[in-house]
């Protein structure tokens, strides 16, 4: 609960600001710009007129901003964040000015208020190291339909990572980085994501023991040699057995 409270707090303070801060830091970290990294986040989704999508913290929008402008009219985006501000943000500055315009809500990813198999995609892009991954998947699995799909986009982890003296370390590092160039908000709640901050093989393993199948993991080629890859992955949940 703390942590989800210094993740409000945080972004709350971010949201007028959150695009240029994304675009600047995943340049900074990964040598990709923001929207360099949304195409290849939508690289090979595969959208049906009148299929539903939800997208999971979903910050100011930019992603339902992204679909529906693709496809204007022929399909249902909703999005919600634990952070109100950022969906004020969104509703302010994302509007698609069409007859269906994301329906934003606030909530909490750990618990989804959405009646089970509701949606055909469920997106979560970068922000999932802020989340309770069992708790995620779990809900994602509830509200998808049978079929439906999956798909994230995050950091990936080390296995070095794994080393108690390593992680204590990238942790004091983080915290450090955000208190210089952010403040001691962002710092604590950067550094409390590094222990969810997740390897191919933990993903692999985890979405495989949740029941999704057909788990594909796509790591894009970070351009700093310090920094892991960053993860697409998408994975689909089992239909029932006839």
């Amino acid at each position: 609960m703390d942590e989800q409270k210094e993740i409000i707090k945080t972004f709350s303070e971010m949201a007028p600001r959150y695009y240029r801060l994304m675009d600047s830091e995943l340049y900074k970290f990964w040598g990709f710009r923001y929207n360099e990294f949304i195409e290849a986040y939508f690289d090979k989704l595969e959208i049906n007129t009148n299929e539903k999508i939800l997208d999971i913290a979903t910050g100011t929008g930019h992603i339902p901003f992204c679909i529906l402008k693709k496809y204007h009219s022929k399909v249902l985006v909703y999005g919600f964040d634990l952070t109100y501000e950022m969906l004020r943000v969104a509703k302010r500055k994302n509007s698609i000015k069409s007859d269906r315009e994301p329906f934003y809500f606030c909530a909490s990813a750990h618990a989804i208020p959405i009646a089970a198999e509701t949606f055909h995609h469920v997106l979560c892009c970068l922000a999932t190291h802020h989340m309770n991954v069992n708790l995620l998947l779990d809900n994602v699995y509830l509200c998808l339909k049978r079929d439906g799909k999956f798909r994230l986009a995050d950091a990936g982890g080390s296995v070095k990572w794994k080393n108690t003296i390593i992680k204590n370390f990238i942790k004091l590092f983080a915290f450090l980085y955000f208190l210089i160039f952010e403040n001691i908000s962002r710092a604590k709640a950067e550094s409390m994501a590094i222990a969810n901050i997740l390897t191919v093989e933990e993903w692999r393993i985890l979405l495989r023991n949740k029941g999704f199948k057909n788990i594909k993991i796509q790591e894009l080629k970070s351009k700093r040699f310090w920094a892991p890859n960053p993860l697409i992955i998408e994975a689909s949940k089992k239909k029932e057995k006839t």
